[in-house]
């Protein structure tokens, strides 16, 4: 009797234990289950958080989930390897720094670009008021000391206001894109379409337009000389560089709308606008120069046609020595070589030219032989009369001292001659 007793209490136990074990394994799946689900939960949370208040609140959030299965550590050191408990919540910490790290770098950048566009704004109002003076000046022709002094000071200011409105786009591009200019990886869907509503916030592209249509404004209406280009050349240069960083992802960013990239289209025809503006404004300088010492030359645009303009100007003198006075014909060459060619072009523009490629040195070269082809048929033809007097002169001042040296030996002779 006993015996079966204890068979049916065996078979009870293992049928129980049968039935418990089971469940104890379902119970450390499940949690274990929950637990990764809820890690996961949480890293999603802190890489999709926006805000630094935002991820703030997940971190009350993230002490309670450790609390909660901390009496579970060692079943999750287990489920957890080659990890464990500890590491997995140093991991999610280090995700959470790093998210609010970046999350604090954005917000700071977003405060920087608010003021940035401020700037910028007030720098755009401040150039339109400044070019419309500007214009006002050069539009009355009036060339008193005070109004040219006015202007020159205007100019100056309007250059530095481009400038460093200039300089604040790129900041505000080069912030809105950090990695814009450091790599050529390109962005999720998710990165564009942020980047699009952050640069649609700022204006990028009609600041960019805004920019380059006053730079090319600016040169039409002033008038520079080639120390002031130089500068404008640099500024033009390191805008361009920046251009072809940033319009590349622009246009990967616009992608799809097409009015976008027609303003991305229309941001690159005014760049050329702009570099070909930089050099008829120094043809117009040159053109001036010629204009301010009573020579009119027509218009020339390019190293070739000035080459010819000027030669021809030259010839056209030639044929007209012996037509012209003689004092006409001097005072052209001399107003042409000495208060123009040599005073101010040759040493201030010609370098200007040949430096960026507008001008060959060879062209300069032929420009100079005329220059001393016209100085050879002036000379017989105005000059000459004044080399025969001169070499009269001399030949009267040599006759005059052989006969006074002659007349002297001629006495010293007759006194050692004469008797005592």
């Amino acid at each position: 009797m006993k015996k079966i007793v204890f068979i049916n209490r065996s078979i009870f136990i293992l049928l129980l234990l049968a039935f418990v074990l089971p469940l104890n394994a379902q119970s450390d799946y499940e949690l274990v289950k929950n637990f990764r689900q809820k890690y996961q939960q949480l890293e999603d949370a802190i890489k999709s958080a926006k805000t630094t208040t935002e991820l703030d609140s997940l971190a009350e959030e993230i002490d309670g989930f450790r609390n909660e299965f901390s009496q579970h550590k060692a079943l999750l050191d287990k489920s957890l390897y080659p990890g464990n408990f500890d590491k997995a919540f140093e991991k999610l910490s280090m995700q959470f720094l790093i998210r609010n790290n970046n999350l604090r770098q954005v917000e700071l950048l977003q405060t920087e670009n608010i003021q940035l566009k401020e700037q910028v704004e007030q720098l755009n109002k401040r150039n339109s008021e400044l070019l419309s003076q500007i214009q006002k000046i050069e539009y009355s022709g009036k060339k008193e000391n005070t109004r040219i002094v006015e202007l020159q000071t205007l100019v100056a200011d309007l250059k530095r206001s481009l400038k460093k409105r200039d300089d604040l786009i790129v900041s505000i591009v080069d912030s809105l894109m950090p990695q814009l200019m450091k790599n050529n990886a390109s962005f999720t869907s998710k990165e564009k379409n942020e980047l699009y509503l952050q640069a649609e916030k700022n204006n990028v592209l009609s600041n960019i337009k805004k920019s380059l249509r006053d730079n090319i404004t600016f040169l039409e209406v002033t008038s520079l000389q080639p120390a002031d280009l130089n500068e404008v050349k640099n500024q033009q240069e390191d805008f361009a560089e920046f251009w072809q960083d940033a319009g590349v992802k622009l246009v990967d960013i616009y992608a799809g709308n097409r009015k976008k990239a027609q303003e991305i289209a229309e941001i690159d025809s005014l760049f050329t606008g702009w570099q070909n503006a930089v050099d008829t404004e120094a043809w117009n300088s040159i053109r001036e120069e010629f204009a301010s010492n009573g020579i009119l030359l027509i218009e020339f645009t390019n190293g070739e046609d000035f080459t010819k303009v000027v030669t021809n100007f030259i010839e056209e003198e030639i044929k007209n020595i012996g037509s012209k006075s003689k004092e006409s014909s001097e005072k052209m060459f001399e107003v042409f070589t000495d208060s123009t060619w040599y005073k101010t072009i040759k040493p201030n523009w010609i370098p200007f030219l040949i430096k960026n490629e507008m001008l060959s040195a060879e062209q300069e070269t032929f420009i100079e032989d005329k220059i001393a082809d016209w100085e050879n048929k002036l000379t017989p033809a105005s000059f000459a009369w004044i080399y025969i007097l001169v070499i009269a002169l001399v030949v009267v001042f040599i006759i005059v001292i052989f006969l006074k040296r002659k007349k002297g030996m001629t006495s010293i002779s007759d006194l050692r001659n004469k008797p005592d």
